[in-house]
């Protein structure tokens, strides 16, 4: 089992996005819901982390549905640093697979993986 190197929780902002290393990794974005719990909305995998939040953050080249759920809510995101693309297309699908993002419009390439959520 690969053990990955999440970051913290965090709010998904540009100020907090720009600490963000421009490396290659996969993400998810959630918010937290009145009741308490967070939820994951998408998860995605990109080339450069830093860029990749942004263009979410700035609503371009993002999909409607996570758009409508940064403009609406505080959304927070979450991502570790994978550089071997089959580890990262395994461990995007592994999270998709585990959250049932309601934002991703295609089922990620790769295959389940064990690996560490946190």
């Amino acid at each position: 089992m690969p053990n990955l190197n999440w970051s913290e929780l965090q709010l998904l902002e540009s100020s907090i996005i720009n600490s963000v290393p421009s490396v290659s990794g996969v993400y998810r974005l959630s918010y937290k819901s009145a009741d308490g719990p967070y939820y994951v909305f998408y998860v995605g995998q990109a080339d450069n982390l830093k860029e990749r939040l942004m263009q979410h953050l700035n609503g371009t080249n993002t999909n409607s549905c996570v758009a409508t759920y940064i403009k609406n809510l505080k959304c927070y995101f979450v991502y570790t640093a994978i550089s071997e693309t089959n580890l990262k297309k395994d461990t995007e699908r592994t999270i998709y697979d585990h959250f049932k993002p309601k934002c991703n419009i295609q089922l990620p390439e790769g295959n389940r993986i064990d690996i560490n959520y946190n």
